[in-house]
């Protein structure tokens, strides 16, 4: 690329929020950068107008953090707010996350076909998800077939033991995420109060903190067909499935994780759980705490549910935490260290890379903002996860108007 190009302004059309393909994986980042500067030399003027282009693309459709919390507020005293939990929620209580209980389930496998006891097994799983970095989706179906086949044990089975493996009761009374969540809780069939709860997780680690508390609070899971929630009871929608701690599972509980099941429930627009998202998305105000958009179907069912939003419908909002420039300074220094071979003196001298981190940090953040308002989702950005707690209870002590 010559100079004089790529010093051109940036045309709109070269340039839309549909284009926008970042990885999610922070070193993924800088590999990719980096390559581009070895490769084209690109230096700083050049992210500046990136950065310029894009702040004043998002500038107009953004809100400050006042905005997102009277909306937010409003949402909730009109009946409209849902709350949308991935796996951040219950990580924080011991349970696993994704990819940490497929890898559990892979130290099973490597146990039962290579003989190995659990140490070595366990350094075969961790070697094997090192070096081949397999598909989770694909590793999923292998693993599920798996053990259907050897029938070895209900997979759902499994899946709820290694769940719960691991699981911190205890902590529940001492989360300050939890306690605020349950004042959103407190009245249902009354106002105001919540429309309802959407979790991705398969545990019953909300419904376990809620039922332990002195006030008695009418909920209901809801996990398949004809499930329907009454009038007092709050309804909360586990989409990918659930496996309570206790009790005998059936059909059913089968849960989201396996490819197969999850192509079932993609190419099956008319499913319940499809349904629900939609109808959800649509019409009311969505706070998503601990999920990431990196999911297709939910990005599918988020842009089906946006083209049928009307003007007056509420903005959805997301809690990100921000890239921290110390962190990320790091990363990139350990890379330069690891691949000298590959960027000389020249090209380091170039990069100047305080400037550079912020300039990163900068067009990361925007480009995530740009994709979350192609979904009619606000970010909220929060310099650390604990900083949640604070942000609900501005929500619903109603900040001024």
């Amino acid at each position: 690329m010559k100079k004089r190009e790529r010093d051109k302004e940036l045309p709109s059309s070269e340039f839309t929020k549909t284009d926008i393909n970042i990885p999610i994986n922070r070193e993924n980042f800088f590999k990719e950068f980096l390559t581009k500067v070895n490769d084209f030399k690109i230096d700083n003027s050049y992210f500046i107008k990136i950065i310029k282009y894009i702040d004043d693309y998002i500038l107009t459709k953004s809100l400050g953090i006042e905005q997102q919390l009277i909306e937010l507020s409003n949402a909730y005293y009109s009946e409209k707010l849902v709350l949308v939990f991935g796996a951040g929620l219950s990580k924080n209580f011991g349970l696993p996350d994704w990819n940490t209980l497929l890898q559990e389930l892979i130290l099973i496998t490597f146990q039962q076909e290579s003989h190995q006891s659990y140490d070595n097994a366990n350094v075969l799983a961790k070697l094997y998800t090192h070096f081949f970095n397999p598909n989770p989706l694909i590793s999923a179906r292998f693993l599920r077939n798996y053990f259907i086949k050897e029938e070895i044990s209900s997979f759902e089975e499994l899946v709820r033991k290694i769940l719960y493996k691991n699981f911190k009761k205890d902590s529940l009374s001492k989360s300050n995420l939890l306690d605020e969540i349950l004042q959103f809780c407190v009245a249902p069939g009354k106002s105001p109060n919540l429309d309802s709860i959407i979790t991705y997780n398969y545990d019953d680690v909300l419904e376990t903190f809620l039922s332990k508390q002195k006030i008695k609070i009418p909920f209901r899971p809801i996990f398949k067909v004809g499930d329907k929630p009454r009038l007092d009871e709050l309804p909360i929608y586990h989409v990918h499935g659930f496996l309570p701690q206790k009790g005998k599972l059936t059909e059913s509980h089968k849960i989201t994780l396996s490819e197969d099941i999850y192509h079932e429930q993609y190419t099956n627009i008319y499913s319940w759980n499809n349904i629900i998202q939609i109808n959800k998305f649509r019409d009311n105000a969505c706070l998503f705490i601990g999920v990431s958009l990196t999911d297709p179907n939910l990005r599918r069912l988020l842009d089906i549910a946006n083209t049928q939003r009307g003007e007056e419908t509420p903005q959805h909002f997301m809690f990100k935490r921000k890239f921290q420039i110390n962190e990320l300074n790091e990363l990139l220094n350990k890379y330069l260290k690891e691949n000298k071979e590959i960027y000389d003196e020249k090209v380091m001298a170039n990069l100047k890379l305080e400037d550079t981190i912020k300039h990163l940090v900068n067009m990361k953040q925007k480009f995530e903002e740009s994709d979350a308002l192609s979904f009619g989702i606000s970010i909220i950005w929060i310099d650390d996860y604990g900083d949640i707690p604070n942000i609900l209870k501005k929500i619903r002590r109603r900040p001024n108007k």
